[in-house]
């Protein structure tokens, strides 16, 4: 099997599920380390479906080395004591971070409404802080290791929200600014050998997109079935 990232040491946020996880997996079958985060971390590190130690147990199985890490990215000291704990393990290095955590899109798609005016400005918060917010200290870190080492990639997990209307105002603006945190970013690190980009997966079948499209088949709220094109 070929392994082109075998030695690359790789960072995956919000990797229990979904798009992360499969990230994750993918990396960790290409030969690299991965560091993988979310806030579903079961005691004993048993592997119980959902969680980071299944995905890590998952990536194992596939021939990878898979370091599950509990972080909650709204804390910016547990997001720096993440990457102070790869620094020292990996002795500085650090390949590719992967900017993926999420938290709004069970908000978005049991809300009650989507019209930004009808919704409590907190609502802003629920979509963006993990999100935009996240992405950019995650992205913060991640420089202070790439940069010295002058080499590295950030790579943003977006949306076709952030080109066109997709679910609420809050959705469509987060993602808009998280496309151009990448471009921005990779205005300030190029001269260091570091590149930044965003990536538009578009409608994905995750656990809980899946989750909800089976809960408007028997019988839940229609309108969930316009909102499921979320990233």
């Amino acid at each position: 099997m070929s392994r082109p990232l075998l030695g690359k040491v790789c960072v995956v946020t919000g990797a229990s599920r979904g798009i992360g996880k499969g990230i994750a997996l993918q990396l960790g079958e290409a030969g690299a380390t991965v560091y993988i985060t979310g806030r579903t971390f079961t005691p004993n590190d048993t592997p119980l479906p959902g969680s980071l130690q299944e995905t890590a147990k998952q990536v194992e199985e596939r021939g990878g080395t898979c370091i599950p890490v509990k972080c909650d990215h709204t804390d910016d000291k547990q997001v720096e004591e993440l990457f102070n704990k790869i620094n020292k393990e990996q002795n500085g290095r650090l390949d590719l971070l992967v900017n993926n955590a999420y938290s709004g899109v069970q908000a978005m798609l049991e809300g009650p409404t989507n019209k930004f005016w009808e919704l409590d400005p907190g609502f802003w918060n629920t979509v963006n802080k993990v999100g935009l917010r996240g992405h950019y200290v995650a992205s913060i870190f991640a420089a202070r290791m790439m940069v010295p080492a002058k080499q590295g990639l950030i790579i943003n997990i977006s949306s076709p929200g952030g080109l066109t209307y997709i679910v609420s105002v809050a959705f469509g603006v987060g993602k808009a600014g998280v496309d151009r945190m990448a471009r921005d970013c990779a205005h300030e690190l190029r001269e260091y050998n570091v590149a930044a980009v965003s990536l538009h997966p578009g409608a994905v079948k995750t656990e809980m997109v899946m989750d909800m499209l089976t809960r408007v088949q028997n019988g839940g709220k229609e309108y969930l079935v316009t909102k499921t094109s979320v990233n």
